[in-house]
């Protein structure tokens, strides 16, 4: 884990920008949401946070205005946000439900969860990249070609592998799945060592750019109803609501908070981006392609995470006599509440 640097890039390009915005916005209330006005320290762990709107954008003034002192750390994945979260090197997570989710369906359920999702925070931004040259038009015309994926055992290649079942094909023996550095994936489909690539933005953004002219996109999770699904959820120890109610719905509010600027601050976010080291082609093009930030918690979200836990039931991740709802109640926290005994304390967002 490590707490990159060139975010700090990214907060003084916008930090105008945003403090002319947080300071005109109408004040949106959520009603039965409230914290208990203690200040906060906090250790968030949230992969690919240095390029992440959401991030940088509640580092802007909204988790100050909910009393959070948060340190936001990067972490190279979903799972290893987890392990950081699990193994008390960070106070709460952000990862996808991909890996939730098959993380956590095996504590038994007479065992209390070690984690619990608090609220889902981003849509997905799943890429499948195919060379144009080959005859792939659709998922179906995947069989037998070689898949080009960062992890074996990652979100991305389970996305597609969801997507091969429902083409009637074997996610694990239908296709052939080639683990390959990040760096490394454009110069493969170029080559020809792979006829595929599945990736997440802004990677996945990325290659379809650098391989422009030969990559094509064959299939992406922002269009149509995938749109309206969460992808990113947050996650806190499961003790943690026990031992400090007040911190889920302080954190809840501030994200909140953050993407209620999104329409206001995405420019200047696609313009800080551009000034990034190594940072993402065509920011503006690819914020304008990616899902809004959105917040969805309680009832929602066991809706949401219950329909996850049925498709990673196609892919084997999920056992067929799991009771999706059941697990999903299992996994998200009770409804969020924090009521303070000194009503000048309550903040509402």
């Amino acid at each position: 884990m490590a707490i990159l640097n060139r975010r700090n890039i990214l907060i003084g390009s916008v930090v105008v920008l945003a403090g002319v915005a947080f300071e005109g916005r109408k004040r949106r209330h959520a009603p039965n949401l409230m914290t208990d006005g203690r200040r906060r320290s906090l250790r968030l762990i949230w992969p690919d946070c240095d390029t992440d709107p959401l991030a940088l954008l509640a580092t802007q003034g909204s988790f100050d205005k909910y009393n959070l002192d948060v340190t936001l750390v990067n972490a190279a994945h979903g799972d290893a946000a987890i392990d950081a979260l699990l193994g008390g090197r960070a106070d709460a997570a952000v990862s996808p439900l991909l890996d939730w989710l098959p993380r956590f369906h095996t504590v038994a359920p007479d065992q209390p969860m070690p984690g619990q999702l608090i609220c889902g925070i981003e849509g997905s931004s799943y890429r499948v990249i195919v060379n144009r040259n080959l005859d792939i038009h659709h998922v179906a015309d995947l069989a037998t070609r070689n898949i080009g994926v960062t992890r074996l055992d990652g979100a991305d290649r389970r996305y597609l592998g969801i997507r091969l079942r429902r083409a009637a094909l074997n996610p694990d023996q239908g296709v052939n799945w080639v683990a390959i550095p990040e760096h490394e994936l454009d110069d493969a489909l170029r080559t020809g060592r792979v006829d595929a690539i599945v990736a997440h933005d802004p990677l996945g953004w990325q290659i379809l750019h650098q391989t422009k002219g030969l990559g094509v996109s064959l299939l992406d999770s922002m269009s149509g109803a995938e749109r309206r699904r969460i992808d990113q959820v947050v996650g806190l120890p499961g003790l943690s609501m026990t031992r400090d109610p007040g911190l889920a719905p302080a954190l809840i509010l501030a994200l909140r908070d953050a993407a209620q600027h999104w329409d206001a601050l995405k420019t200047a976010v696609a313009a800080a981006l551009e000034q990034v080291p190594d940072g993402p082609d065509d920011p503006r093009g690819m914020l304008a392609r990616e899902t809004p930030p959105h917040i969805v918690a309680d009832h929602q979200l066991v809706v949401q995470v219950a329909q996850y836990a049925d498709e990673l039931k196609l892919i084997g991740l999920v056992p067929e006599v799991e009771m999706s709802t059941k697990l999903a109640r299992r996994l998200c926290a009770p409804r969020v509440e924090a009521p303070s005994n000194n009503p000048d304390d309550r903040q509402t967002g």
